[in-house]
């Protein structure tokens, strides 16, 4: 058995700690959104969006299928969150499947001091992580390597990296 004061001195614990000294978001008021299991997010990523939405005039609806997340002003949109990795050095969106039932990818970017939301079309977003390098390896794609298509890819960056990325 390890009691609690036992994992305290463990290298593990030390790890922990040395990580959470260096999280941009330890004093965010963001902080207790990221510390959400990804599913949880990923639910109020979509109530924020519809919230802030709705309060610049648009009028937004639950999706028809599970392909989107939202209906907005008649565009279906799939909305994609995140936080800055690491200590900072990128966002990534993840689970971007181009070939789902959506007419623009909604990106929204969790600073520890604010939330920036910038959105694509499709077909623009398609491009962006559809690329193979020289050697036919899909450079984004999220699971099973890089040798195979999966039909999910992520985008590593900043929104001012992309700029198709308009901001709401």
């Amino acid at each position: 058995m390890l009691n609690a004061n036992d994992f305290l001195s463990t290298k593990v614990s030390a790890q922990i700690n040395k990580e959470q000294s260096t999280d941009p978001y330890s004093n965010s008021s963001f902080k207790s959104l990221k510390n959400l299991s990804s599913k949880k997010k990923g639910k109020y990523f979509e109530h924020i969006y519809q919230e802030y939405m709705e309060s610049k005039g648009s009028v937004v609806e639950k999706p028809r299928n599970s392909d989107h997340d939202r209906i907005t002003d008649g565009r279906k949109k799939e909305i994609k969150g995140s936080f800055l990795w690491g200590v900072g050095t990128h966002f990534r969106w993840q689970q971007i499947r181009p070939d789902q039932d959506y007419n623009d990818v909604v990106f929204i970017a969790v600073y520890p001091d604010r939330l920036e939301i910038y959105e694509a079309d499709k077909e623009t977003v398609r491009s962006a992580v559809e690329v193979q390098d020289k050697n036919g390896n899909w450079v984004y794609n999220q699971h099973g390597g890089k040798r195979v298509n999966s039909g999910a890819f992520f985008l590593d960056g900043f929104p001012s990296d992309f700029v198709w990325m308009k901001q709401v």
